[in-house]
């Protein structure tokens, strides 16, 4: 099982099919994509990223725009399977993110995070932190990457605590990725 954090390069882009289907290493139809806000190089980079990890048991990634007054939102759907008389259909992860394209700079949002220190056992400990981007693709990056870090958590292909702060240090680490992946682009 891969553990890779996002620190290396990026795996290269297999396919992509916004509006689509991801397709995995072998070239299998993996998951959906959707992207609704007009990034298809930020779903690009994350299906890279989820390339080394098994993904059969995910549905779909979907990116939206978000009309509420707040920056982002993110959720990851685990599998639901109810067994009753068809009332339900059984599904599996769902990674959703949404971000405000109407908000204006600065995009920022307060959530858990790895503070450091260095009297405990771990180095660090979990609290409240500013996360601050760019501009709205970072602030895609991260929410989606923090959605992944929860499927990916919940179904054992990681081994760090399926929590708030995890997520977002594994956010974190993607997020630099991404933006190493856009210092490297040569320039028009």
């Amino acid at each position: 099982m891969p553990r890779d954090v996002g620190l290396a390069t990026p795996a290269p882009i297999i396919a992509i099919h916004v509006w689509g289907h991801a397709l995995s290493a072998r070239g299998e139809v993996s998951f959906q994509v959707i992207d609704r806000v007009g990034m298809p190089h930020v779903l690009a980079f994350v299906c890279a990223r989820l390339a080394p990890y098994e993904t059969a048991r995910l549905d779909w990634i979907k990116l939206l725009p978000l009309k509420r007054n707040v920056l982002l939102h993110g959720a990851c759907h685990y599998p639901y399977r109810d067994d009753g008389p068809g009332r339900f259909r059984s599904h599996g992860y769902r990674i959703r993110a949404s971000v405000n394209v109407e908000m204006p700079p600065p995009y920022s949002y307060v959530h858990w995070a790895r503070i450091p220190a260095p009297g405990s056992r771990r180095g660090w400990r979990s609290g409240e932190f500013e996360f601050r981007f760019t501009d709205l693709e970072e602030c895609a990056v991260h929410t989606l990457a923090h959605e992944c870090f929860h499927f990916l958590a919940d179904s054992g292909q990681i081994v760090e605590r399926n929590t708030e702060a995890n997520a977002n240090w594994w956010a974190d680490a993607w997020l630099g990725a991404f933006r190493a992946t856009r210092t490297a682009e040569p320039s028009p």
